[in-house]
Protein backbone atom coordinates (compact mmCIF):
# COMPACT_ATOMS: atom_id res chain seq x y z
CA UNK A 1 0.00 0.00 0.00
CA UNK A 2 2.88 2.25 0.68
CA UNK A 3 4.36 2.10 -2.71
CA UNK A 4 0.57 2.87 -4.49
CA UNK A 5 0.11 6.09 -2.22
CA UNK A 6 4.04 6.72 -3.17
CA UNK A 7 3.62 6.67 -6.92
CA UNK A 8 0.73 8.23 -7.04
CA UNK A 9 1.84 10.93 -4.81
CA UNK A 10 5.00 11.42 -7.37
CA UNK A 11 2.70 11.66 -10.21
CA UNK A 12 0.43 14.09 -8.47
CA UNK A 13 3.37 16.46 -7.80
CA UNK A 14 4.95 16.19 -11.31
CA UNK A 15 1.32 17.21 -12.87
CA UNK A 16 0.17 19.88 -10.58
CA UNK A 17 3.96 21.83 -9.84
CA UNK A 18 4.05 25.51 -11.21
CA UNK A 19 7.30 24.96 -13.09
CA UNK A 20 8.32 21.31 -13.13
CA UNK A 21 12.55 22.60 -14.18
CA UNK A 22 11.26 25.09 -16.72
CA UNK A 23 12.86 27.73 -15.10
CA UNK A 24 15.72 25.47 -14.32
CA UNK A 25 19.56 27.75 -13.42
CA UNK A 26 21.60 27.90 -16.00
CA UNK A 27 25.38 28.84 -16.51
CA UNK A 28 27.37 29.94 -19.63
CA UNK A 29 30.55 27.79 -20.60
CA UNK A 30 31.27 29.70 -23.65
CA UNK A 31 30.16 33.15 -23.12
CA UNK A 32 32.37 36.30 -22.11
CA UNK A 33 30.64 39.35 -21.14
CA UNK A 34 31.55 42.21 -22.88
CA UNK A 35 29.87 46.00 -23.64
CA UNK A 36 26.55 45.65 -24.67
CA UNK A 37 25.91 42.24 -23.28
CA UNK A 38 22.54 41.74 -23.02
CA UNK A 39 22.55 38.66 -20.93
CA UNK A 40 22.10 39.18 -17.30
CA UNK A 41 18.72 40.75 -16.76
CA UNK A 42 17.57 37.27 -18.62
CA UNK A 43 19.63 35.22 -16.70
CA UNK A 44 18.88 37.18 -13.21
CA UNK A 45 14.93 36.77 -14.49
CA UNK A 46 15.65 33.00 -14.72
CA UNK A 47 17.23 32.62 -11.69
CA UNK A 48 14.88 34.27 -9.90
CA UNK A 49 12.70 32.79 -11.52
CA UNK A 50 13.76 29.49 -10.38
CA UNK A 51 13.64 30.29 -6.97
CA UNK A 52 9.99 31.67 -6.80
CA UNK A 53 8.73 28.53 -9.02
CA UNK A 54 10.57 26.57 -5.70
CA UNK A 55 7.78 28.21 -3.90
CA UNK A 56 5.31 27.58 -5.89
CA UNK A 57 6.14 24.17 -5.95
CA UNK A 58 6.51 23.48 -2.48
CA UNK A 59 3.14 24.49 -1.67
CA UNK A 60 1.48 21.68 -4.44
CA UNK A 61 3.60 19.58 -2.82
CA UNK A 62 2.05 20.28 0.65
CA UNK A 63 -1.64 20.28 -1.18
CA UNK A 64 -0.92 16.50 -2.58
CA UNK A 65 0.43 15.28 0.63
CA UNK A 66 -2.57 16.52 2.25
CA UNK A 67 -5.69 15.75 0.12
CA UNK A 68 -4.32 12.56 -1.33
CA UNK A 69 -6.09 10.52 1.43
CA UNK A 70 -9.06 10.91 3.74
CA UNK A 71 -11.54 11.29 0.57
CA UNK A 72 -14.49 10.20 2.50
CA UNK A 73 -17.46 12.67 2.43
CA UNK A 74 -18.49 11.78 5.50
CA UNK A 75 -15.23 12.93 7.20
CA UNK A 76 -15.02 16.42 8.66
CA UNK A 77 -11.96 16.42 11.01
CA UNK A 78 -9.24 18.55 12.82
CA UNK A 79 -6.48 16.94 12.73
CA UNK A 80 -2.53 17.73 13.05
CA UNK A 81 -0.40 16.49 10.10
CA UNK A 82 3.38 17.10 11.19
CA UNK A 83 5.28 14.21 8.42
CA UNK A 84 8.09 13.89 10.96
CA UNK A 85 8.87 17.65 10.93
CA UNK A 86 9.09 20.77 13.41
CA UNK A 87 5.92 22.53 14.77
CA UNK A 88 2.50 22.28 13.60
CA UNK A 89 0.44 21.33 10.71
CA UNK A 90 -3.15 21.44 11.55
CA UNK A 91 -5.68 20.66 8.58
CA UNK A 92 -9.72 21.08 8.95
CA UNK A 93 -11.87 19.64 6.30
CA UNK A 94 -15.35 20.37 5.68
CA UNK A 95 -17.54 19.81 2.83
CA UNK A 96 -19.87 21.97 -0.03
CA UNK A 97 -22.19 19.69 -1.60
CA UNK A 98 -19.74 17.96 -3.38
CA UNK A 99 -16.14 20.31 -2.67
CA UNK A 100 -14.35 19.67 -0.35
CA UNK A 101 -12.36 21.97 1.53
CA UNK A 102 -9.45 21.77 3.53
CA UNK A 103 -7.77 24.58 5.34
CA UNK A 104 -4.33 24.00 6.52
CA UNK A 105 -2.62 26.09 9.22
CA UNK A 106 0.95 26.37 9.88
CA UNK A 107 2.75 27.76 13.02
CA UNK A 108 6.09 27.50 12.18
CA UNK A 109 6.10 24.37 10.40
CA UNK A 110 8.99 22.61 8.84
CA UNK A 111 8.17 19.40 6.71
CA UNK A 112 10.27 16.69 7.25
CA UNK A 113 9.49 15.08 3.99
CA UNK A 114 10.05 18.05 1.97
CA UNK A 115 13.34 18.81 -0.58
CA UNK A 116 13.88 22.22 1.00
CA UNK A 117 13.85 22.71 5.29
CA UNK A 118 11.77 25.87 5.01
CA UNK A 119 9.64 27.56 7.55
CA UNK A 120 6.11 28.08 6.80
CA UNK A 121 2.96 29.86 8.49
CA UNK A 122 -0.56 30.83 7.66
CA UNK A 123 -3.13 28.97 6.15
CA UNK A 124 -3.52 27.04 2.53
CA UNK A 125 -7.09 26.81 1.56
CA UNK A 126 -7.89 24.02 -1.07
CA UNK A 127 -11.14 23.25 -2.78
CA UNK A 128 -11.48 20.21 -4.64
CA UNK A 129 -13.94 18.36 -6.81
CA UNK A 130 -13.36 15.26 -7.64
CA UNK A 131 -11.03 12.94 -8.27
CA UNK A 132 -7.72 12.97 -9.75
CA UNK A 133 -8.10 9.57 -11.32
CA UNK A 134 -11.48 10.42 -12.15
CA UNK A 135 -13.42 11.31 -14.63
CA UNK A 136 -14.00 15.14 -13.20
CA UNK A 137 -11.58 16.89 -11.13
CA UNK A 138 -11.11 20.79 -10.26
CA UNK A 139 -8.35 21.59 -7.27
CA UNK A 140 -8.02 25.35 -6.43
CA UNK A 141 -5.87 26.56 -4.20
CA UNK A 142 -5.68 29.55 -2.40
CA UNK A 143 -3.50 31.41 0.25
CA UNK A 144 -4.01 33.30 3.42
CA UNK A 145 -1.39 35.22 4.99
CA UNK A 146 0.98 32.24 4.13
CA UNK A 147 4.80 32.73 4.22
CA UNK A 148 7.90 30.13 3.36
CA UNK A 149 10.73 31.81 5.46
CA UNK A 150 8.88 34.77 5.79
CA UNK A 151 8.38 35.35 1.80
CA UNK A 152 4.30 35.66 1.51
CA UNK A 153 2.97 33.69 -0.82
CA UNK A 154 -0.20 34.89 -3.13
CA UNK A 155 -2.47 33.53 -5.70
CA UNK A 156 -4.82 31.57 -7.16
CA UNK A 157 -3.96 28.18 -8.58
CA UNK A 158 -7.00 26.12 -10.55
CA UNK A 159 -5.86 22.75 -11.87
CA UNK A 160 -8.29 21.05 -14.31
CA UNK A 161 -8.80 17.69 -16.10
CA UNK A 162 -9.78 18.53 -19.42
CA UNK A 163 -9.44 15.18 -21.28
CA UNK A 164 -7.80 11.67 -19.73
CA UNK A 165 -4.56 12.15 -19.53
CA UNK A 166 -4.86 16.37 -19.81
CA UNK A 167 -4.67 19.01 -17.21
CA UNK A 168 -4.77 22.37 -17.64
CA UNK A 169 -2.78 24.55 -14.60
CA UNK A 170 -4.01 28.04 -14.29
CA UNK A 171 -1.92 30.53 -11.82
CA UNK A 172 -3.77 33.94 -11.01
CA UNK A 173 -2.69 37.07 -9.33
CA UNK A 174 0.58 35.19 -8.36
CA UNK A 175 3.00 36.96 -5.86
CA UNK A 176 5.98 36.70 -3.81
CA UNK A 177 6.81 39.56 -1.46
CA UNK A 178 10.58 38.90 -0.06
CA UNK A 179 11.33 39.61 3.49
CA UNK A 180 13.40 42.81 1.90
CA UNK A 181 10.07 43.99 0.73
CA UNK A 182 10.41 43.38 -3.23
CA UNK A 183 8.04 41.11 -5.16
CA UNK A 184 8.04 39.06 -7.93
CA UNK A 185 4.60 38.75 -9.71
CA UNK A 186 3.63 35.60 -11.78
CA UNK A 187 0.40 34.82 -14.35
CA UNK A 188 0.42 31.76 -15.54
CA UNK A 189 -1.34 28.58 -18.04
CA UNK A 190 0.30 25.95 -18.96
CA UNK A 191 -1.28 22.12 -19.93
CA UNK A 192 0.05 19.65 -19.73
CA UNK A 193 -0.41 16.19 -21.02
CA UNK A 194 1.01 12.54 -20.40
CA UNK A 195 1.66 10.60 -23.73
CA UNK A 196 3.63 7.52 -22.38
CA UNK A 197 3.07 5.48 -18.93
CA UNK A 198 -0.82 5.48 -18.58
CA UNK A 199 -0.79 1.79 -19.16
CA UNK A 200 1.21 1.24 -15.86
CA UNK A 201 -0.58 3.83 -13.11
CA UNK A 202 1.15 2.28 -10.50
CA UNK A 203 4.63 2.68 -12.29
CA UNK A 204 5.77 6.08 -13.12
CA UNK A 205 9.44 6.05 -14.05
CA UNK A 206 8.05 5.31 -18.09
CA UNK A 207 5.77 8.60 -17.81
CA UNK A 208 6.34 10.85 -20.00
CA UNK A 209 4.59 14.46 -20.28
CA UNK A 210 4.15 16.96 -23.09
CA UNK A 211 3.85 20.93 -21.43
CA UNK A 212 2.75 24.11 -22.84
CA UNK A 213 1.68 27.23 -22.05
CA UNK A 214 3.45 30.63 -21.25
CA UNK A 215 3.43 33.10 -18.29
CA UNK A 216 4.20 36.84 -17.68
CA UNK A 217 5.34 39.17 -14.57
CA UNK A 218 7.45 41.76 -13.24
CA UNK A 219 10.39 40.54 -11.73
CA UNK A 220 12.40 41.73 -8.58
CA UNK A 221 13.97 44.26 -10.32
CA UNK A 222 10.45 45.97 -12.05
CA UNK A 223 11.13 44.01 -15.44
CA UNK A 224 8.47 42.52 -17.04
CA UNK A 225 8.81 39.27 -18.75
CA UNK A 226 7.24 37.34 -20.70
CA UNK A 227 7.87 33.19 -20.88
CA UNK A 228 6.42 31.26 -24.17
CA UNK A 229 6.82 27.61 -24.45
CA UNK A 230 7.27 27.72 -28.08
CA UNK A 231 7.33 23.67 -29.12
CA UNK A 232 6.59 21.38 -26.01
CA UNK A 233 8.51 20.62 -23.42
CA UNK A 234 9.06 16.70 -23.46
CA UNK A 235 9.43 15.69 -19.43
CA UNK A 236 10.39 12.12 -18.61
CA UNK A 237 10.30 10.57 -15.08
CA UNK A 238 13.22 8.61 -15.79
CA UNK A 239 15.75 11.78 -16.49
CA UNK A 240 16.26 15.11 -14.24
CA UNK A 241 16.30 17.39 -16.99
CA UNK A 242 13.72 18.29 -19.77
CA UNK A 243 14.85 16.27 -22.78
CA UNK A 244 13.35 18.53 -25.63
CA UNK A 245 11.44 21.42 -26.74
CA UNK A 246 11.65 25.23 -26.95
CA UNK A 247 10.90 28.33 -25.03
CA UNK A 248 11.76 31.60 -25.61
CA UNK A 249 12.27 34.27 -22.49
CA UNK A 250 11.99 37.83 -22.86
CA UNK A 251 12.54 41.08 -20.45
CA UNK A 252 12.25 44.77 -21.13
CA UNK A 253 13.62 44.40 -25.03
CA UNK A 254 16.12 41.42 -24.76
CA UNK A 255 14.89 38.03 -25.31
CA UNK A 256 16.51 34.65 -25.42
CA UNK A 257 15.77 31.15 -26.76
CA UNK A 258 16.01 28.25 -25.10
CA UNK A 259 16.77 24.94 -26.79
CA UNK A 260 16.72 21.60 -24.64
CA UNK A 261 17.31 19.59 -27.16
CA UNK A 262 16.58 16.17 -29.04
CA UNK A 263 15.38 13.60 -26.25
CA UNK A 264 18.47 12.67 -24.99
CA UNK A 265 18.54 12.67 -21.33
CA UNK A 266 21.55 15.37 -20.55
CA UNK A 267 21.84 19.04 -19.09
CA UNK A 268 23.02 20.32 -22.10
CA UNK A 269 20.77 23.35 -23.71
CA UNK A 270 21.29 25.89 -26.48
CA UNK A 271 20.72 29.42 -25.54
CA UNK A 272 20.08 31.73 -28.68
CA UNK A 273 20.76 35.30 -27.17
CA UNK A 274 20.54 38.18 -29.98
CA UNK A 275 21.64 35.76 -32.65
CA UNK A 276 24.80 34.10 -30.98
CA UNK A 277 23.88 30.71 -29.77
CA UNK A 278 25.52 29.48 -26.33
CA UNK A 279 25.85 26.13 -24.77
CA UNK A 280 24.95 25.96 -21.22
CA UNK A 281 24.25 23.61 -18.56
CA UNK A 282 21.38 23.49 -16.59
CA UNK A 283 21.26 22.84 -12.62
CA UNK A 284 19.11 19.75 -11.51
Amino acid sequence: MFNLNFNVMKRLNVIFAASLMMMAAISFTSCQKDDGDTTDPLVTTMQEGDEVDSYFDETMSEVDELTYENDSKSQMDMAVINSMGQGTRTRKTSWEGDIRIDTVTYNNFVNGNARFERVKNGQIIIRTTGHYLGETFIREVSFNNFTINGNLIEGNKRIQKTSQYTYEIQLENGKVTFSDGTTHTRTMTRTRTMVEGYDTPYYIWDDVYTIEGSSTGVNRQGNAYTHQITNALVVRMDCRWIVSGTFNVTVNNNSMSLDYGNGVCDNLAIATINGRAYEVRLRK
